[in-house]
């Protein structure tokens, strides 16, 4: 075996989002080769195609070149589609792979090519020279319509290989001596030996052998290559079609329809098995690997591998079951159940009893299971369902005797939580197909609400759906069902519901309030603040008060609110306690962030005066100033008649001053001091009972 994982990368899984790598080619490398442009990628692609290698016969032992690929990266195994939508056929095939999407869109149904949609859905390479010139591609086909129709002719380079030996040779040539970075390749003869002998006989077994070994010389060729150090590879082998037994296609057997990617090297997880990867994959992941996004309004099937994520319905795969009243597909295929997912649920409520069991109401199903019942009824266009799916199948359910009625069975969804956006929109593959009397309806409810209906199919419908709906305001929840009744008609399968919000436009809020200002009083705290300039209306403000914690944890936190005014007082908060002060605009779609916090704030009770005492410098009613004579008696040291006493008996009617005999100035200048004592005191008290704090 080569060792051509050096030169994919041993265990990248990494993708290339955007941008292209360029290395500097060396000496043989650096110039055009045989009219092949130089490359300019490190990030190169390699696709092989076996025409009609049936899977079921790839022996690992036989095929060690591409039991190592799958090995080393991925292995996905599906189903083609099948007539009417397109025979099992190399055109319809081969440009699913080069397309990514199926034949009712690029339009080839045969080997006719007769009227191609390629101008639409142009093949990978194709895109390739759209988006970067620079790149060098390269196609070399066993096969004369793969060079001439199905890869278009703004590719670099096309080449008839002749047969494929000669087209190995090619590209062995290209790989080694050129620059390519991206290659298609065809191989046809083990398709030739399927026709001759069909997959039982010895020389298809053979012609797949000698296939792998000229995968094995393409790999080579990449390992020896002088810039495989810095190079980066994604190798996929595949096939457009399978092969009968006994020899040839195109028709809708399971061994004809069963095809296969295997894909190793960048971006590819490895040692995996996939069901939900098919054909149109494919190029999705070679353009993802050239740094190209995908263009929704490119419309394609296919999805790069790490957008294909697994839905409900394929967490029901652990439970599938086999046939129990069908006799087809085989009693040991696993591949249905009437169990369903997490949330979702099946009213049943109307479907008469009895019928075929895997399909009395919404079953779910795998495509081998559910295709392989009845060939040749269209279940074979069902090519958007990826492994698990929802079918109601009235065809098949009317194959046993039931109770009087048509299928009448509805799936409901979960409840889907909103995001506050006005529109949503629903998203699911769907194929409904009509053969008679039925009908079918997809409704959405809110809140548990009546449903409301959001599209009722009357003609045969195959793709995926986009169904945008308004969601009324203050809706939280949104639930989806699907409801279908039938005669012995047909069917309706679903797969892949999601149910997609754009996230809802920030609410336009008013800026914080700034220079707010606090004052502490006793037991609470006045804040006012600089009112909000803002292009909404301002319908108010919440000043808010928060204990610091670690000084008292028994406190709370308290608020006061204003209908526009930039002013309000908080009340009951606990004396000294030390608070922390903001301030938040209300508007009509939401509130501002809090101001800057002012703080610590302390609320303080106010000192008490005790009772009985008089005011510093006043005189308490009945009694005399200090300094002055009780009525009727003399001072001290002298007679009864002395001048100045309060009476005014033999004094001079001063009034406010007792005369004591003693110079009048001292008595003058000591009150004056007790006044400012007085005034001082007071101060200090106001000092005491109040904090203040500002914030611009």
């Amino acid at each position: 075996m080569p060792r051509f994982r050096r030169a994919l990368g041993a265990t990248s899984t990494t993708l290339i989002a955007t941008g292209l790598a360029v290395v500097a080619p060396s000496a043989a490398q650096a110039a055009e080769y045989k009219e092949l442009p130089d490359g300019t990628h490190t990030t190169k692609t390699l696709v092989i195609g076996i025409d009609g290698a049936s899977f079921d016969f790839m022996a690992p032992e036989a095929m060690p070149n591409l039991t190592s690929l799958r090995t080393n990266g991925m292995t996905a195994v599906s189903n083609l589609f099948a007539n009417p939508m397109a025979g099992t056929i190399s055109g319809a095939g081969w440009s699913t792979i080069a397309t990514g999407v199926w034949p009712d869109k690029h339009n080839v149904v045969d080997n006719s090519f007769a009227d191609p949609r390629y101008d639409e859905y142009p093949d990978y390479l194709t895109r390739i020279e759209a988006a970067d010139p620079a790149a060098s591609n390269l196609v070399v086909g066993t096969w004369g319509p793969i060079s001439q129709q199905v890869f278009g002719p703004a590719v670099d380079l096309r080449v008839a290989g002749g047969n494929d030996a000669g087209t190995t040779q090619t590209v062995v040539d290209y790989l080694s001596a050129g620059n390519p970075d991206n290659v298609f390749v065809h191989l046809d003869e083990v398709d030739g030996a399927g026709h001759s002998v069909g997959t039982n006989g010895p020389a298809y077994a053979e012609a797949l052998q000698r296939a792998d070994a000229q995968i094995g010389e393409m790999l080579a060729s990449i390992e020896t290559r002088a810039t495989a150090p810095s190079e980066e590879w994604l190798v996929v082998v595949t096939s457009d079609h399978g092969h009968r037994p006994i020899g040839g296609h195109g028709g809708n057997t399971a061994a004809e329809r069963r095809t296969f990617v295997i894909a190793a090297g960048t971006g590819i997880p490895v040692g995996v098995e996939r069901h939900d990867t098919k054909l149109v994959e494919i190029a999705p992941m070679v353009l993802q690997a050239n740094g190209i996004s995908i263009d929704g309004g490119w419309d394609l099937d296919g999805h790069t591998i790490d957008t294909l994520v697994a839905d409900d319905f394929d967490a029901l795969r652990p439970v599938l079951r086999t046939q129990v009243d069908e006799t087809r597909p085989g009693a040991s295929t696993l591949g249905w159940t009437n169990e369903t997912p997490e949330g979702w649920s099946i009213d049943n409520s109307r479907m008469p009893a009895g019928g075929v069991t895997e399909w009395s109401g919404w079953s779910f199903a795998t495509d081998e299971f559910w295709t392989g019942v009845e060939a040749g009824q269209m279940r074979e266009t069902s090519v958007r369902n990826r492994d698990v799916f929802a079918v109601a199948d009235s065809d098949e359910w009317d194959d046993r005797s039931h109770a009087p009625g048509p299928f009448d069975s509805t799936l409901n969804s979960p409840a889907w939580a909103l995001n506050g956006a006005a529109t949503a929109t629903l998203s699911y593959a769907t194929n409904y197909f009509i053969d008679g009397p039925q009908t079918a309806d997809v409704r959405v409810s809110f809140d548990g609400g009546e449903p409301q209906s959001l599209k009722t199919y009357k003609v045969d419908t195959n793709r995926v759906e986009n169904l945008s709906f308004d969601v009324p305001a203050g809706a939280e929840t949104a639930q989806v069902s699907f409801h279908y009744t039938g005669q012995n008609s047909a069917f309706w399968t679903i797969d892949q519901v999601v149910l997609v919000q754009e996230e809802p436009p920030a609410p336009i809020v008013p800026p914080a309030p700034t220079g707010l200002s606090v004052i502490a009083g006793d037991g609470s705290l006045r804040a006012s603040w600089q009112a909000s300039v803002s292009e909404v209306d301002v319908t108010g403000y919440t000043v808010t008060a928060v204990p610091v914690i670690e000084v008292n944890a028994r406190a709370e936190s308290a608020t006061c609110t204003t209908t526009g005014e930039t002013t309000c007082e908080i009340f009951g908060l606990r004396n000294g306690t030390p608070y922390s002060v903001t301030v938040r605009a209300h508007g009509a779609e939401g509130d501002s962030v809090e101001s800057a916090a002012v703080g610590p704030v302390t609320p303080v009770a106010e000192e008490p005066e005790t009772p009985g005492t008089e005011t510093p410098g006043t005189e308490t009613p009945g009694t005399e100033t200090p300094g002055t004579e009780t009525p009727g008696t003399g001072t001290p040291g002298g007679e009864g008649s002395g001048a100045g006493d309060s009476t005014g008996t033999g004094g001079s009617g001063t009034g406010s001053l007792a005369t004591t005999g003693a110079d009048p100035l001292p008595l003058i200048l000591l009150g004056s001091g007790v006044l400012v004592l007085g005034a001082l005191a007071t101060f200090v008290g106001l000092r005491r009972r109040t904090a203040m704090g500002t914030v611009e």
